[in-house]
């Protein structure tokens, strides 16, 4: 991931990142649906808004292309949502998103962050590996699943390394 010379980390090529404002929230809520099987609502989005977090988000001609969620705490965060519509993954917006969320984490005094991803999610924890999480924990029947089933959630968390940049 490139860094610019401001020190922020350069959008992958013929995208474009910005903060989440309200009126993004309709198509995030789109993303949202398709991505997760017990999707945030419209209030969690505008809560998070409205409370400060770190919700960055990807545009590709002016659309809604993927986004994230952080919550910074005092000396630590938590990657609360991460997703990307189906047309746009695998183009390295995933680790734009993390990075850019990591960077923000340093940027508000937490130097580690934690989160939580479905044990079936491997392609989600290979993302986060290469990105400095480790599996800390578990979470038994965290994740609610269809015909009623839970699945338990990995634990993983990041820690800021001396010498080591967040992307």
């Amino acid at each position: 991931m490139k860094v610019s010379e401001h020190g922020t980390i350069a959008c992958p090529s013929g995208f474009v990142s910005r903060l989440m404002l309200r009126s993004d929230v309709p198509k995030v809520l789109e993303i949202e649906r398709e991505a997760h099987f017990t999707p945030w609502g419209e209030k969690a989005f505008l809560d998070a808004i409205e409370t400060g977090d770190v919700l960055p988000i990807v545009l590709v001609d002016k659309e809604v292309a993927g986004y994230g969620v952080l919550k910074v705490l005092w000396r630590e965060a938590e990657l609360l949502n991460l997703a990307i519509a189906k047309p746009w993954r695998r183009r390295g917006l995933g680790h734009f998103l993390v990075a850019t969320l990591l960077q923000s984490a340093l940027r508000y005094g937490a130097p580690q962050v934690f989160l939580e991803v479905r044990e079936s999610n491997t392609g989600a924890q290979a993302l986060y590996r290469q990105m400095g999480f480790e599996v800390v924990g578990s979470r038994k029947a965290y994740y609610a699943c269809p015909e009623g089933k839970r699945e338990d959630a990995w634990v993983m968390r990041w820690q800021e390394k001396r010498g080591r940049n967040a992307a």
